[in-house]
């Protein structure tokens, strides 16, 4: 139970500290949170879930995914979801890569739907090995928007 506690306060300042514009910071349980994402080693999966940037009447949620799904291939993508049915809904995925404390656009697609309440898609990337990758994503439901951004898996 403490371990989980340490976690979410962990969590709790590490986002904070990626809306102020701090780099990286060295969490109290030793993972490193670089930009707003762990970096984590030993981990198959992370599920990053949207704040609102606007009032959100017509955004509901919205999440990116990135998992490792064998050797140098990971599954990775992202939803969006609406209050009602709206003209049009989107999400703007990008994969990310750590190089050198800084993170660089990989692979970046995105999806979208009119007259929809909801929009998804995902992709299988084969990248190169011994990197940090993380998703980040854009969410547009009509004229709100929001963003997620998942933990980051050594692959």
């Amino acid at each position: 139970m403490k371990k989980v506690i340490t976690m979410a306060l962990t969590l709790v300042m590490c986002v904070s500290f990626a809306f102020t514009g701090t780099m990286q910071v060295q969490a109290a349980d030793e993972l490193i949170c670089v930009d707003g994402s762990y970096l984590l080693d030993d981990a198959d999966e992370s599920i990053g879930e949207a704040v609102s940037i606007t009032r959100g009447y017509y955004f509901k949620s919205g999440s990116s995914t990135i998992s490792e799904i064998g050797t140098g291939k990971i599954g990775v993508g992202g939803d969006t979801t609406a209050q009602r049915v709206v003209g049009e809904i989107s999400v703007y995925v990008k994969v990310q890569r750590l190089e050198n404390g800084v993170w660089r656009n990989y692979h970046s697609w995105s999806a979208e739907k009119t007259n929809a309440a909801y929009v998804s898609t995902s992709k299988t990337l084969t990248v190169p090995t011994g990197y940090y990758y993380r998703v980040s994503c854009s969410h547009t439901a009509s004229s709100d928007t929001g963003f997620s951004y998942t933990n980051a898996l050594y692959i």
